[in-house]
């Protein structure tokens, strides 16, 4: 518990022991950028309120079933683009005389970087004319806010400062249905971390008096981690069925928990500290997680005639995040000719479980449909280790959208607005504490804590704009053919070659069948079959019988000639 400012100590830790505290405080992002996401990828998801277990019927199957890409036809690219917008703010609890020898207040403080931009999901699929496999590529990122920035200094400087990450998933898929009524489904991820970036403010004091107001000027300073791993891999396993024609089940899981192993260095505003660059590794497990929900679809009609009007999907999607108790850091380097040590840090995280409901109304298939969703999520973070870096406090979330278009080209736009649980830390609570790499508490704090940095009030929320566009390339070209056959009928029949020389009359055992007028050229014969007499007509047998029933008075029906011999019968000798 925080109490009054202990006595100063005369011993003092190694230089060695003192950077990697500074080091090991910058640790939480990672694990936050790769698993705690904002529901959802994919502009139907955001609409549907990120129920897609079941019923995802365009190319984000990769991500969330892998399995719904069967039922996927043809040749199709799915763009999609994600724009997050948050607000998150901090208002640090007040410091008083009593107990920090200081009164002080502090202003709210607001998150600088209000949209992170870089959300894409690009897809491409193609069944290559197989009947039931469907092959699909594609890239895309964890649907998350990978950017904070907040004062250098300020009274949040304890907890964060600065935050950018990068991650990206690299896919391959297969996926492979019988009869339209079950489906299996791959998608194997290549993780790649392309940047992480994150920096807080460390108090370096050598004595055992805790500073607890920000102060640039002291012996405060900023540190920043710099990792990247380009190794990792995963992958996602996907089932869907269809027992009923109105009920889908949908099934997936990542069932590899990614094992990243960051590597990369450390910088500091006050550099004069290092005397040698410091390597750091950072092995984490992002862990699996589970995807369950069944779809109940309203048509009516039968045969060609049947349309539907509506769907009801309910997911239900865990997280198993409370296998990670603490992050591993591995140093090897040396400052003012001392070795590095490793550390542990203790995380305590929680599993998370959401409950999705969607529906898509088929307002004016396939032109326009109208879709609505919501969301409920729980806390990934417990009350006392509630965190600025990327805070996942219970939230839930209201969707809406729709999709457009025609001819094999399709817009949809999904939105998305997601509020979270507004939290109080007293002192008392708290659990994040400012880093002392000199003096490190409780050891060296005469038994104290140290300084709470999260105590205070959090507020944040988040609003979803997903953008995309689909192309399905059999409608689209399928288009275009039915477009150029219109405009040859609108031109009409090409006039007959004309004769040089006047047609020698054939024998009538020459004949052939005529093709109709107004039959088209493709249900003609061939040249070469008109030319030769021998060849019999479509619709005869070898022996020159025509297959069509005769007419009432035995002669051959009107609308089939007769059929030619196949060869001149000898003269029958007088009796």
């Amino acid at each position: 518990m925080p109490g009054p400012a202990a006595r100063p100590l005369a011993r003092r830790r190694t230089t060695a022991r003192r950077f990697a505290f500074v080091l090991t405080a910058s640790t939480p992002a990672l694990a936050h950028a790769g698993g705690f996401e904002i529901p959802d990828t994919g502009a139907r998801s955001v609409g549907r309120g990120g129920a897609m277990a079941a019923g995802v019927e365009d190319l984000t199957a990769l991500h969330y079933n892998p399995a719904a890409l069967a039922k996927q036809r043809g040749t199709t690219f799915l763009y999609n683009h994600n724009l997050a917008f948050h607000r998150a703010s901090f208002e640090r609890a007040p410091l008083s005389a009593e107990v920090w020898g200081v009164d002080r207040s502090f202003s709210r403080v607001e998150d600088r970087k209000k949209v992170f931009p870089l959300g894409l999901f690009a897809v491409v699929a193609s069944d290559f004319g197989l009947k039931n496999w469907t092959f699909a590529a594609g890239i895309y990122g964890p649907s998350a806010v990978g950017k904070h920035e907040y004062p250098a200094y300020g009274p949040q400087s304890f907890q964060l400062t600065r935050m950018d990450i990068l991650l990206a998933y690299y896919n391959l898929a297969a996926a492979w249905k019988w009869r339209d009524v079950f489906g299996i489904g791959v998608t194997v991820q290549w993780v790649d971390l392309v940047q992480m970036r994150y920096a807080l403010v460390v108090d370096s004091a050598a004595v055992a008096n805790l500073h607890a107001d920000p102060d640039p000027n002291s012996t405060q300073l900023e540190t920043e981690l710099r990792l990247k791993d380009h190794t990792a891999a995963t992958a996602l396993v996907g089932l869907w069925g269809k027992p009923h024609r109105r009920i889908e089940l949908g099934l997936s899981s990542r069932v590899i928990p990614v094992f990243l192993k960051a590597k990369g260095g450390v910088a500091v505003d006050k550099p004069t500290l290092v005397t040698r660059d410091i390597a750091v590794k950072m092995p984490l497990v992002l862990p699996a997680t589970l995807r369950a929900g069944i779809r109940y679809v309203h048509d009516v009609g039968e045969g060609a005639a049947r349309r539907r009007w509506f769907d009801l999907e309910l997911d239900a999607v865990y997280e198993n995040w409370s296998s990670i108790k603490a992050f591993e850091l591995d140093f090897d380097g040396a400052i003012s000719g001392q070795e590095l040590t490793d550390l542990r840090i203790a995380k305590n995280w929680r599993d998370t479980v959401s409950v999705r409901l969607g529906s898509d109304i088929y307002a004016l298939p396939p032109y326009l449909t109208v879709r609505l969703g919501a969301l409920y999520e729980s806390p990934t973070q417990t009350n006392a280790y509630s965190h600025l870096d990327f805070p996942a406090f219970t939230r839930g979330g209201f969707g809406a959208g729709l999709s457009a278009g025609a001819k094999g080209v399709y817009a949809t736009v999904g939105y998305m607005h997601i509020v979270q649980q507004t939290r109080q830390i007293g002192e008392s609570a708290a659990k994040v504490f400012q880093q002392r790499p000199l003096a490190p508490c409780p050891a060296e704090c005469g038994g104290l804590s140290g300084v709470p940095a999260n105590a205070g009030r959090f507020r944040s929320s988040f609003d979803m704009l997903n953008l995309g566009i689909e192309f399905c390339f059999a409608e689209l070209l399928a288009g275009r053919k039915r477009g150029r056959g219109a405009a040859d009928r609108k031109r009409g029949p090409a006039p007959p070659t004309p004769q040089t020389e006047p047609a020698a009359s054939p024998a009538a055992g020459d004949l052939a069948p005529q093709a109709p007028s107004g039959e088209p050229a493709g249900n003609s014969a061939t040249p070469d079959d008109a030319g030769d007499p021998t060849a019999p007509a479509s619709d005869q047998d070898a022996t020159g019988e025509t297959d069509a029933a005769p007419s009432d008075d035995g002669s051959a029906p009107a609308s089939e000639p007769a059929a030619p011999p196949t060869h001149v019968a000898e003269p029958s000798q007088p009796s």
